[in-house]
């Protein structure tokens, strides 16, 4: 099926656009889309499942009434307002609304734009509240291995190298990477091994042993590690890496940016563990998709590191849109439909689903192209066999095929991964399984 950019639009999307993490001159002719509603991305009349979510923002679908009903009510008060030396009841009410979805351990919030800006500042934090303290020594971060925090330099340095970062390695600065605890899926027991977490322990302890007057902070993504490769670890780890980060005196910093806003279950993943980070970086799901919104949840401990008579003791970080009203308001709305969820088991029951759907597959005809099926929440993922790197062309055969189809999924290399708003239903998810698996046999299988 052809894309429908055609015409006057095609000439300015061949004359002017640059998409990212597409290399245009091999790329197809994108598909128009022309709106969205719930689940569904229209291309003109063609309905397709938004089945990752476009890129893991979108969390209670296209559209959807209350948040839009709310932003725009907030568009007729308010759009912006500098939010230094001024404030206004949607960012306060926000704070103290994550602060509570943290059991208020960490009640600070320093509201951002994106991502990889969210990981910067916890990284900003966790770096000056030692240089406040007249510690210069603590000026390192771990990281695990197969970690991806984002595409600024900052974020790049802390993940780990790949073929994202390869151009830019005389740019960043060094960091310390630890064993990775991902470990293979049970799918009889529905959950992680545990086998390698002992040993990603060990190695932590030993680098925290050896190094820890030296580390300000450790970075992770809590319980799935999302661009490396759909990654999954046990709840465990991130209780005893806690013990051993407060140990040595090192801040442990979570980015949430995939798995937070109630893609696992809970509100934030790493509250599974039944500890709390000293930072967590929060974004795509916190405003439900509508917003490029972000946030930075600190302890009272980082934020006194900073509350000072000395005004270089500032955290001198800032965006002209931070707090931005209308974002605040879809993430308080979004808040709220992910608590009405929450209570109903959503997310379990969708889960069941992709465990369903994943049985099917394995037993199906496309069952001896896949290996290490997973799920968890809302995410199921599966590999390929194949060996496609991320600058190979199963990914976008599979974009492209998929969306022909009439569903949206786009592998990390060969990774597929399904990340679908928390609103679908059973029935549309079969669909999304049904175009996987026809597209795995075709492109694959072909």
């Amino acid at each position: 099926m052809e894309s429908s950019l055609e015409g006057n639009l095609k000439r300015i999307h061949d004359n002017h656009a640059w998409q990212p993490f597409t290399q245009m001159k091999l790329a197809h002719t994108p598909y128009k889309i022309d709106r969205g509603a719930g689940v569904y991305l229209y291309e003109g009349d063609r309905p397709i499942i938004d089945a990752v979510g476009s890129w893991w923002v979108n969390l209670y679908g296209h559209c959807n009434p209350r948040i839009n009903e709310a932003v725009i009510r907030q568009l007729e008060t308010m759009e912006h307002a500098m939010y230094a030396g001024m404030t206004h009841e949607p960012a306060l009410r926000l704070s103290e609304a994550l602060s509570a979805q943290s059991g208020d351990a960490l009640p600070r919030v320093f509201f951002s734009d994106n991502g990889s800006t969210a990981v910067e500042i916890g990284l900003k934090m966790a770096f000056q509240f030692f240089q406040n303290h007249g510690r210069s020594e603590k000026r390192h971060f771990i990281s695990l291995k197969d970690g991806y925090h984002g595409d600024t330099i900052g974020t790049m340095s802390v993940g780990t190298r790949s073929v994202f970062h390869k151009m830019y390695e005389p740019l960043l600065f060094d960091v310390f990477h630890v064993a990775s605890p991902s470990d293979d899926f049970d799918f009889a027991a529905g959950k992680v091994k545990a086998q390698a977490c002992d040993a990603a322990l060990e190695d932590l302890e030993r680098l925290l042993r050896e190094k820890g007057d030296t580390i300000c902070g450790f970075i992770l993504e809590p319980l799935i590690q999302g661009a490396g490769g759909m990654k999954f670890y046990s709840p465990e780890y991130l209780k005893k890496a806690k013990e051993l980060c407060k140990k040595h005196d090192v801040f442990l910093i979570a980015d949430e940016v995939f798995v937070g806003a109630g893609r696992l279950g809970s509100y934030f993943a790493f509250g599974q563990s039944g500890v709390w980070p000293d930072i967590i970086a929060l974004s795509k799901g916190l405003s439900g998709g509508y917003f490029p919104f972000a946030a930075t949840l600190a302890s009272e401990e980082v934020y006194r590191g900073f509350y000072s008579d000395d005004r270089m003791h500032t955290l001198f970080h800032g965006h002209s849109m931070t707090g931005n009203p209308p974002g605040c308001v879809a993430s308080l709305v979004s808040l709220e439909i992910f608590e009405e969820l929450h209570q109903n088991g959503v997310v379990q029951e969708l889960e069941q689903w992709h465990r369903r759907l994943l049985i099917n597959l394995m037993e199906g005809p496309a069952g001896k192209h896949v290996r290490n099926c997973r799920y968890f929440g809302s995410v199921a993922a599966l590999d390929v066999n194949l060996d496609s790197g991320y600058t190979g062309d199963f990914a976008p055969k599979m974009l492209a095929k998929s969306i022909e189809k009439g569903a949206l999924i786009r592998p990390l290399a060969n990774t597929v991964y399904l990340t679908p708003p928390l609103i679908i239903e059973e029935e549309q998810l079969d669909t999304v399984y049904e175009v996987l698996e026809s597209s795995l046999e075709e492109i694959v299988g072909g």
